[in-house]
């Protein structure tokens, strides 16, 4: 037999401009932080664009926003902004310089996936462009950022100056639309129970707790089996 723990499993459907996946991603970290479970989650984060059409060199963001949210889109901002200082993020909309076409930082998220930096470059996205404010359609901005990650800069231009993930960030927009996924942030922990926004740090404690209690009884039922003679299980 071996003490160690099973890996709690949590997919994130999300994408790199939405504030309220950024809010969800803080309330969620203190979620595992609060169950003491750190050591024993895996995190992956799966593709979703909130405006596809947004063209590759971006669009002015008040400008966007106004055209896609009326006249009132600052006071609706307003309230993503108090919600995002609950959780030590300090959102400025009026200051973000570009609405921005997310594909290809999704696949720099799905290359990084391939050797276990998609955590940190996710983090490292949603700062740059939510807390730094920085023009994520610059191709300087992108390397600067990849190269604190220990990425070459060759690496990043090259990606970028390829169709490399293009494929396998289609595939899964459209399996979890299929899923009926039509909004973001969207979680599911342990591929059985799901959860849609960016919910409060209790309700991600809860559903955590449940499955740290199945896990419990699996392992119990598991070990109860062993053969008393050999220690076999």
């Amino acid at each position: 037999m071996t003490d160690k723990k099973p890996t709690i499993r949590i997919d994130v459907v999300s994408d790199v401009v939405c504030p309220w996946c950024y809010i969800g991603k803080r309330r969620l970290e203190k979620a595992i932080e609060n169950t003491q479970i750190s050591d024993n989650v895996q995190i992956i984060y799966h593709p979703f664009q909130l405006d596809p059409s947004v063209p590759s060199e971006g669009v002015d963001f008040n400008t966007y926003a106004q055209n896609r949210f009326g006249d009132g889109y600052l006071q609706k901002f307003y309230q993503v902004e108090q919600a995002g200082q609950t959780t030590g993020l300090d959102f400025d909309f009026e200051q973000l310089p570009k609405a921005i076409n997310t594909f290809h930082l999704h696949r720099l998220l799905a290359v990084a996936a391939e050797n276990g930096q998609q955590a940190v470059l996710k983090e490292a996205l949603l700062k740059a462009y939510f807390i730094d404010k920085l023009d994520l359609t610059d191709k300087d901005v992108l390397v600067a950022i990849l190269t604190q990650i220990g990425w070459p800069s060759e690496k990043t231009l090259a990606i970028l100056a390829s169709d490399r993930g293009s494929d396998e960030v289609k595939e899964e927009m459209h399996y979890f639309r299929q899923l009926g996924v039509s909004g973001v942030p969207f979680y599911i922990i342990n591929k059985k129970y799901t959860l849609s926004g960016a919910q409060p740090s209790e309700v991600f404690e809860e559903a955590l707790q449940q499955v740290i209690k199945e896990i419990a009884v699996t392992v119990e039922t598991q070990n109860n089996s062993c053969d008393i003679e050999t220690g076999e299980c």
